[in-house]
C-alpha cells in the first residue's frame, strides 16, 4: 500500500511560509506594488477578534471554545496564501526568483 501523497495545498505551505518575509521586504521597498489590502484588513480584524473577550463560542467551554478562533485564523491563512501565490507569480514573471537568496 502506498503512503498518502500530500495534497497540492499542503505541499505548497513550506514555500509560501518562506516567501512571506521576501514579500514583506518587496512591499516595504515598493518593488512589489500590489498591496494585499484584503489580507491586511483581515489580519487586523482577526487580531481584534482574537483579543476581544466576546466570542461566538466562549473559551470557557472546554474543547469547543477555540473553534471560532481557529476558524478566524484559518481564514487569515487562506487570504495570506492567496496573496503570497500572487506575489510568487509576479516574482517569477519578473526574474526575481533568486534575488533574496544568499550567495
Amino acid at each position: 500500500m502506498n503512503p498518502p501523497r500530500p495534497s497540492p495545498v499542503s505541499a505548497d505551505w513550506p514555500t509560501l511560509i518562506r516567501s512571506v518575509p521576501a514579500m514583506g521586504r518587496d512591499l516595504l521597498t515598493f518593488r512589489y506594488r500590489k498591496w494585499p489590502t484584503g489580507t491586511l484588513v483581515g489580519a487586523f480584524l482577526g487580531v481584534a477578534y482574537l483579543v476581544n473577550p466576546l466570542d461566538l463560542i466562549p473559551e470557557a467551554l472546554p474543547g469547543i471554545g477555540i473553534i471560532d478562533d481557529a476558524f478566524v485564523f484559518g481564514v487569515f491563512l487562506t487570504l495570506l496564501s492567496r496573496d503570497v501565490k500572487k506575489y510568487l507569480t509576479w516574482r517569477n514573471a519578473n526574474g526575481e526568483s533568486n534575488r533574496h537568496r544568499p550567495s
